[in-house]
C-alpha cells in the first residue's frame, strides 16, 4: 500500500506496467493487511493513466487472491501457477467480472501429479467460469489452461466467442473432457 501511495504522487513519471509476484511462501510469513486498497490503485491510476497489471501468482489460495484482486487494478495478465493449491471458479468469474475492460491474457497452471483427477472450474454448474471469461473479457488475445478439466463443448464456446481475436488458445489435451453424449456423437 505505501509503494502505491508514493507512486501515485504526482512528481513521479507515469507508470505504464507493473508486474507483481505474489507467492504462497511470501504470504505465510506477512500480511495480506499491507497490501494496496481500492483506493490506493484509484489514486495510481490517476496519475497513471496508461498502467497495465501484470500479476504473477505462485500456489496462492483462492481467498488470499480474492483479498489482492481490487476492482480499480488495470489488470492486462494473470498467471496462476499451483502445484499445492488449485483456483476456484469463484476467483475467475471475479477477475471476468472486474477486468473485463484490460485482460488480455490468462494463464492457468496447475502442476498435478495425479492426471485422472484435475480439477473442475465450472463446479457442476452450467455456466463455466472460463466461458465467462472469453465473452466478458473482449480484449482476451491467449488463454491457456494446464491441469484444469475444461469440456470440449465449453472449449468450442470460448473460441467461438473470441474468434479470430484469440491468438493463442493453449489447453493440456489431458485437460479435455467429452460428456458421454458427445462421445457418442464422436
Amino acid at each position: 500500500a505505501e509503494m502505491a501511495r508514493v507512486l501515485a504522487d504526482s512528481n513521479h513519471v507515469p507508470l505504464h506496467r507493473l508486474s507483481l509476484l505474489v507467492h504462497s511462501v511470501s504470504i505465510m510469513h506477512k500480511s495480506l493487511d499491507n497490501m494496496p486498497k481500492d483506493e490506493n490503485w484509484q489514486a495510481l491510476t490517476r496519475n497513471s493513466t496508461n498502467l497495465r497489471v501484470y500479476i504473477m501468482a505462485f500456489d496462492v489460495k483462492s481467498d488470499d487472491m480474492l483479498r489482492i484482486l481490487k476492482p480499480s487494478i488495470p489488470l492486462e495478465r494473470i498467471h496462476f501457477d499451483s502445484y499445492a493449491t488449485c483456483v476456484s471458479g469463484a476467483v475467475v468469474d471475479l477477475i471476468s467480472r472486474q477486468y473485463d475492460k484490460f485482460l488480455t491474457h490468462f494463464i492457468l497452471m496447475n502442476d498435478v501429479i495425479d492426471m485422472s483427477a484435475f480439477p473442475d472450474l465450472s463446479d457442476n454448474r452450467n455456466e463455466d467460469p472460463l466461458v465467462l471469461l472469453a465473452w466478458r473479457c473482449t480484449r482476451l488475445s491467449l488463454l491457456a489452461v494446464h491441469g484444469y478439466t475444461v469440456w470440449a463443448h465449453n472449449l468450442i464456446a470460448i473460441a467461438r466467442l473470441r474468434g479470430s481475436d484469440l491468438k493463442v488458445l493453449e489447453v493440456t489435451e489431458e485437460s479435455i473432457e467429452f460428456d458421454q453424449g458427445e462421445l457418442a456423437d464422436q
